[in-house]
């Protein structure tokens, strides 16, 4: 078969039979048996940065916790404007 005759289905087969790398595996469990110190002055992203070398997919997700928003203040909003739509008294 040549490379043209291949259909997409085909790639997305092929990647998703091919045996995935461990790594990130690998990575986790001595992050869980490491006795790791976080100082309180030291904030998730310092932390993250000086131990990016020995953990990169945990500096990866670590940097993506700022992003997460520590309330539910929205969503509260949005649920609550969405009760007021569907009450009989609108």
């Amino acid at each position: 078969m040549r490379k043209d005759d291949y259909s997409q289905e085909d790639i997305i087969l092929e990647f998703a039979l091919t045996i995935q790398d461990d790594s990130d595996e690998d990575e986790i469990e001595p992050y869980a048996k490491a006795k790791l110190v976080i100082s309180n002055e030291e904030s998730v992203l310092q932390w993250s940065k000086k131990w990016s070398i020995n953990y990169p997919t945990l500096d990866v997700l670590a940097g993506s916790l700022p992003g997460i928003p520590t309330s539910s203040c929205t969503s509260q909003k949005i649920f609550s404007a969405t009760g007021r739509i569907l009450e009989e008294r609108r």
